[in-house]
This record gives structure tokens, C-alpha cells and sequence, in this order.
């Protein structure tokens, strides 16, 4: 007699075992802030934490203002990309970015999921495309990086020479980006890549190719074949970058330690990365990162968690604030009786 056939996991125990893993991941979030919390208030740092009460408010209208700084250009980004082919607000895109930073501070992606939700909801952009244009994102965000964190690595050798060799690399690389892209972008582009998958995949999957969702995700790379908008989001993601590394400047002559803007420059490449690849939101994990990045450049990680602390407190403050801005902007009480099928023409509304 034949055994039985094993049955497939239930999506009950898939879903169980995903919201045990966010949660997991969320508690190591909180506690790698707490260990950075106890660092910060320890005996070494009581003299550099009492040097905030002095603290000149130019100083710490300058954080909060970089912080401002930050989030504005990382929606400028999201913006511009998404320009070539499909125009949306900028202030509406800064808004919803605004939104999903805020909420990328929980577990289970709440920010990227909210940021999703709005733009296909609120702003008509088609789901495969939405996929797309946060992979022309993504691929701007590896060419300035790269170039970043290539100059920064030979920053000893380099010199005064590290950030013009920087710039070049990132143009260099934008350039690079584009042309490629151009060769694979528009009608011409997507019947060539049709072609290529059909060869290796066979009739199913050369017709799954020439569909309208394999189109829409194609526009990613129209996107990127843009010259003149990747410069503009190139130069937005420079200013993102250039505003954090600042804050930790200045949150380090608040506290009495000198960071250099260069080694801010590199410590904002491992704090945006680890929040941006966080899987169970990024609360404690970028603090983590940067005090990572901090001891990897020579500098004492437990008297840099005040910096991380004082840093992280100013763009929580600004996002916060940016967020509520952002829920009044969208209107998302609109977009939320829509979604459960009452508007204002609803008489039951």
C-alpha cells in the first residue's frame, strides 16, 4: 500500500513562522538601541553628555535642519526617478516618503508596504511598475555607493583628492548606468529582451514577457535611460548623503568629538544601508551599523553612541513631525474609506 503523499506546509504555519521571525527581529532591533542607549549613558560619556545643556541652539537647529535636509532629497529621489515616465507631485511623493520612513522604524516592511499602498491607490501607478521604479531607485542608490565608499576606502592615499575622485567615479558610473540602460529601454529594448527570454525559456515564457505587467515593469529601466533625470536624482541622492554625513558632524561637536566629514560620509553609507536592508524594520539597526562603521574607521564605538543616540533623535523628531504633515497632505482618510468601499457620494459615509 502506498504511503500517503506529504502534505504542503499550510500557509497558516508560514504565516506563524514569518510573524515570529519580525518579531524576533524587532526585539534585536530594540535591543541593539539599548545597548547603544547604555553605552551612551555610561561613566565615559557623562562628561560629553553634559556639554548638550550648553549646547549652542544654532547647533541644534542645524541637526534638526539636516535632518530635513535628508528626508526632502530622499523624496526628491523617489521623484525624479519616476519622472521620465510617469509625473507625480514632488510634494506628494516627499509626503509618502516621509510616511514610509517613519513606519520603516516597525517590523513587516509597514513603511515599504505603506509606501506601496499609496502610490498604487492614491496615485494610479500600476503595481509592476511601482516594482520598477524602486529598482531604478535601487540602482542609483548602488552607482553612488559605490563611488562613495570606493573613494572613502582610499581616502589615506587619496587625500584631498577623495571627494573630487568621488565625484568623477559617480559620473562615471551614472554615465555607465544610462547608456546601458538606454540599450535595453523603450519598444526596441523590450522586444530585444523578449527575444533573449523566449530563446531560453521557450514560447511560455517569451509570451509572459510581451505582457502588460512585464511591460509596465520594463519602464524601470526607461527610467534610468533618462540622462538628464538620473544626473537630478544623482545629485538629490549626494545631497541626502551629504546631510547625514553632516549630522554626524555637528551631533559630534555637540558632544565634544570630532567626526570628519569624510568618515561621516562612510558612516551614513553603513546607517542607510542597514536600515534599507533590514528586514524587520530598521530601529536599532542603523544606530548599530554606525557605531560599527565608527570603530572600523579607528574611532572608539562607545563614545560615538552618543553621536548615534543624539543623531537619531533629531531625524525621529523631524519624521515625526514630517509624517503627521504627510497623513494631512495625502488625505489618506480619503484612500481609506475608497479601499473599504465608502466615499463621500456614499450616503452612508
Amino acid at each position: 500500500m502506498d504511503a500517503p503523499a506529504p502534505q504542503p506546509e499550510s500557509s497558516a504555519s508560514r504565516s506563524g513562522v514569518r510573524i515570529v521571525v519580525q518579531v524576533v527581529g524587532f526585539l534585536v532591533g530594540l535591543g541593539l538601541l539599548g545597548w547603544c542607549v547604555r553605552l551612551a549613558l555610561s561613566e565615559e560619556n557623562r562628561e560629553a553628555l553634559s556639554k548638550l545643556a550648553d549646547a549652542p541652539p544654532g547647533s541644534l537647529a542645524a541637526l534638526l535642519g539636516l535632518s530635513v535636509v535628508g528626508v526632502t532629497a530622499n523624496g526628491l529621489i523617489f521623484w525624479a526617478s519616476l519622472r521620465p515616465v510617469r509625473p507625480i507631485k514632488a510634494l506628494d511623493v516627499i509626503a509618502t516618503n516621509s510616511l514610509a520612513t517613519f513606519l520603516a522604524n516597525l517590523p513587516f516592511k509597514i513603511g515599504l508596504l505603506a509606501r506601496i499602498a499609496i502610490h498604487n491607490r492614491r496615485d494610479k501607478v500600476p503595481m509592476a511598475m511601482i516594482f520598477g521604479w524602486f529598482g531604478a531607485v535601487t540602482a542609483t542608490l548602488l552607482v553612488t555607493s559605490s563611488a562613495l565608499l570606493g573613494a572613502g576606502l582610499l581616502r589615506n592615499v587619496l587625500g584631498a583628492w577623495t571627494v573630487p575622485v568621488a565625484i568623477v567615479l559617480m559620473a562615471v558610473l551614472t554615465v555607465v548606468m544610462v547608456v546601458i540602460a538606454k540599450r535595453l529601454s523603450g519598444e526596441r529594448g523590450h522586444r530585444r529582451l523578449s527575444r533573449l527570454i523566449g530563446r531560453f525559456g521557450g514560447v511560455r515564457a517569451l509570451r509572459l514577457a510581451r505582457s502588460q505587467v512585464i511591460r509596465e515593469l520594463h519602464m524601470g529601466l526607461d527610467m534610468l535611460a533618462s540622462g538628464r533625470w538620473m544626473a537630478l536624482v544623482i545629485a538629490f541622492r549626494v545631497v541626502d548623503f551629504s546631510a547625514q554625513a553632516w549630522r554626524w558632524v555637528v551631533a559630534g561637536e555637540l558632544v565634544g568629538t570630532s567626526v570628519s566629514a569624510t568618515d561621516g560620509m562612510l558612516i551614513s553609507g553603513g546607517h542607510y544601508v542597514a536600515g534599507a536592508m533590514s528586514p524587520v524594520g530598521m530601529l536599532g539597526f542603523r544606530e548599530g551599523a554606525a557605531m560599527g562603521m565608527a570603530e572600523l574607521l579607528g574611532m572608539d564605538g562607545g563614545a560615538f553612541a552618543p553621536i548615534a543616540l543624539l543623531a537619531a533623535g533629531a531625524e525621529l523628531v523631524v519624521v515625526i513631525a514630517a509624517a503627521g504633515f504627510a497623513i494631512a497632505w495625502l488625505r489618506l482618510d480619503r484612500m481609506l474609506r475608497a479601499r473599504f468601499g465608502r466615499t463621500n457620494d456614499d450616503p452612508a459615509a
